[in-house]
C-alpha cells in the first residue's frame, strides 16, 4: 500500500496538514497561543541546480517523506511554542507576585502603625479572594508566597522569574529547601539556588526531583544547625494520614525519616518484583499496592488485593526476596570522626547517625575501585549481554535516576539499557550504559526516541537524545555528587 498516497487522500489539497483546525484565533481561551506555521517550501518541488540540492531531493522526495518531514516540522513548532508559554508564565508570575506585595502595602503593609502592617496581608488576600472567587486559604498561601519572594534577599530569584528563566515550580522548590537557612545566609543561598535552578546553558536545567535533591544538599551547607538536631526535632511530627478519594478509594500517605521510608519504598520494590512472572496481570505499582496492603491490612481484610500469605510481616528477612539500599557515606562519617551527612541514592541527604545505623545494619558493603582515567568500574565488551552486579551499582552511583529528559525514576525501578544495541554490535559497558524507567526504555526501543552517548571520557553518562520532533535534549549525570564511597 502506497502510505504517502494515503495519507495525501485523507487531506484537502488545498490544506494538506490540516492547518486550519490549529485556528482558534476566535476562541479568547486560544489568545496566547499563535496556530503553527507550516513552511511551504515544504511542498515546493525542487530542481537539481547544484550538488546540494541533488544531494538534499536527490530527484523527488515522496509523498510520505515529505509528509514526515512536515509533521516533524510541527511538532517542534508546537514544542517550542510550549516552552514559549513557559517562559511567559514565569513572567507573569514574576509580575502577579511584584503586584500582591504591593498591594499588601497599599493596604496597610506600609503603613507605621504595627497593628496596620500585621493585618495587612489578610486584608490583601481578601481583596484577592473576592476578585478571583477563590477561598481565602488560597489566597493568603498566594500572597504569602509574593511576600517572600519580593524580599531583598531573593532578587535573584525574582529577576529570573523576570526573565522567564525560572517557572513558579522552581521557584517553590527554591522557597521549601530554604527553610533551615537562617536570615543572615538567605543572600548567599539565593544566588547560588538561582543558578542551579535556572543555568545559562538549557541542557544543563535538572529535572524537578534532581533540583530538589540538589537544593537540599546546598541548604546543608548554609544552615544553621546540624541536620540531625533538625531531624529529631521534626520527627515528633511523623504520622499517617488517610484522605479519602473517589470511586470508594484513598490516599494513604506517611511522613518519616527519610531513612525509614525509603527502606519502606525499597523494600515494596523488591517484593513486588519478586512476584513478577509471566502468568502474573498486574503492574509493578498494583503489586506495590498490593504487598502494602497484605502487610499491613492482613490477607483476610486486603480481599481481591491479597499477593501471598507468607509476605505477612515476620521477624528476620524473607526468604526469596532481597532490597537493596544504596547509601554513600564518608570514611570519617562512619568511623565518627566527622558529621558529615551520607546520602541514599536518589533521595537525598541523610543524618550522619542514620548513616552509621544502616551501614552497621547492612549485610554487605560494596566500595567502588573506578578506572583512574575513565572512571569506569568494568567493561566486559561482547563476551555477555547482562551487565555485572559491580557496573550495575556503578550505574546507579552514576545515573540513580531514568536518564530520559526530565524522568525521575529511581535506579531500583531502572533497567540497565544498552545505548548502541547489542544486536548490533554495542558492548556491555559503562559507557555504553545507562539506566532508563520502563516506559522509555520502551519508547527508545520502538524507536520513537534515539539517544547516543556523547563527551568524554565516554563512561561520563553525557546523553544526547533526539525527540520524534527531531528537537535534540543533553542529559547529564546529576550533578553535586555525593560524598564518595
Amino acid at each position: 500500500m502506497d502510505l504517502g498516497g494515503h495519507l495525501l487522500q485523507t487531506v484537502s489539497p488545498a490544506d494538506p496538514l490540516g492547518a486550519d483546525g490549529w485556528d482558534f484565533s476566535a476562541d479568547p481561551r486560544a489568545t496566547l497561543v499563535e496556530p503553527p506555521a507550516v513552511d511551504s517550501a515544504l511542498f515546493e518541488s525542487r530542481e537539481a541546480d547544484d550538488d546540494e540540492a541533488d544531494e538534499l531531493w536527490e530527484a523527488a522526495l515522496p509523498p510520505a517523506a515529505i509528509m514526515a518531514r512536515a509533521r516533524a516540522q510541527r511538532a517542534d513548532e508546537l514544542v517550542a511554542e510550549l516552552t514559549t508559554i513557559d517562559a511567559l508564565q514565569s513572567r507573569l508570575e514574576a509580575r502577579k507576585a511584584i503586584a500582591l506585595a504591593a498591594l499588601t502595602a497599599a493596604v496597610g503593609g506600609s503603613s507605621e502603625n504595627p497593628a496596620h502592617r500585621l493585618e495587612a496581608p489578610n486584608v490583601a488576600a481578601s481583596e484577592l479572594a473576592a476578585a478571583l472567587r477563590i477561598s481565602q486559604r488560597t489566597a493568603s498561601a498566594a500572597v504569602a508566597e509574593a511576600l517572600i519572594v519580593t524580599r531583598k534577599a531573593w532578587m535573584p530569584v525574582l529577576d529570573a522569574m523576570s526573565a522567564g528563566r525560572l517557572p513558579l515550580r522552581r521557584v517553590k522548590a527554591i522557597l521549601e529547601a530554604a527553610a533551615p537557612v537562617p536570615l543572615e545566609r538567605l543572600d548567599a543561598f539565593a544566588v547560588e539556588a538561582s543558578r542551579i535552578a535556572c543555568p545559562l546553558d538549557p541542557d544543563q536545567i535538572p529535572s524537578q526531583g534532581v533540583l530538589k535533591r540538589r537544593l537540599r544538599r546546598l541548604a546543608e551547607t548554609y544552615a544553621s544547625e546540624p541536620l540531625s538536631v533538625r531531624k529529631e526535632r521534626v520527627s515528633a511530627h511523623r504520622r499517617v494520614d488517610l484522605e479519602p478519594a473517589s470511586d470508594g478509594m484513598c490516599w494513604l500517605s506517611a511522613y518519616l525519616p527519610i531513612d525509614v521510608g525509603a527502606a519502606i519504598d525499597t523494600r515494596l520494590e523488591a517484593i513486588a518484583r519478586s512476584l513478577r512472572s509471566p502468568d502474573e496481570q498486574r503492574t509493578i505499582n498494583q503489586l506495590r499496592a498490593d504487598v502494602l496492603a497484605d502487610l499491613l491490612a492482613g490477607e483476610d481484610l486486603a480481599t481481591g488485593l491479597s499477593t501471598a500469605r507468607d509476605l505477612r510481616p515476620s521477624p528476620g528477612p524473607r526468604g526469596g526476596v532481597r532490597a537493596e539500599l544504596i547509601v554513600t557515606v564518608p570514611a570519617r562519617t562512619l568511623m565518627g570522626d566527622a558529621e558529615t551527612p551520607g546520602e541514599i541514592i536518589g533521595c537525598g541527604p541523610i543524618d550522619a547517625e542514620s548513616a552509621r545505623i544502616l551501614a552497621s545494619e547492612a549485610a554487605t558493603w560494596t566500595r567502588l575501585f573506578v578506572d583512574s582515567e575513565s572512571g569506569a568500574p568494568l567493561a566486559i565488551g561482547r563476551r555477555r549481554y547482562t551487565p555485572t552486579l559491580a557496573m550495575r551499582r556503578f550505574l546507579g552511583a552514576r545515573d540513580r535516576t531514568c536518564r530520559f529528559p526530565g524522568c525521575d525514576k529511581p535506579a531500583a525501578s531502572s533497567e540497565a539499557d544498552h545505548t548502541h544495541e547489542w544486536a548490533e554490535g554495542g558492548e556491555t559497558a559503562t559507557g555504553n550504559l545507562a539506566l532508563l524507567c520502563p516506559q522509555h526504555h520502551r519508547l527508545k526501543s520502538l524507536g520513537k526516541w534515539s539517544v547516543r552517548h556523547v563527551g568524554s571520557p565516554t563512561p561520563s553518562g553525557t546523553l544526547e537524545w533526539t525527540a520524534p520532533s527531531g528537537r535534540r535534549h543533553v542529559t547529564y549525570p546529576e550533578g553535586d555528587l555525593p560524598p564518595p564511597f
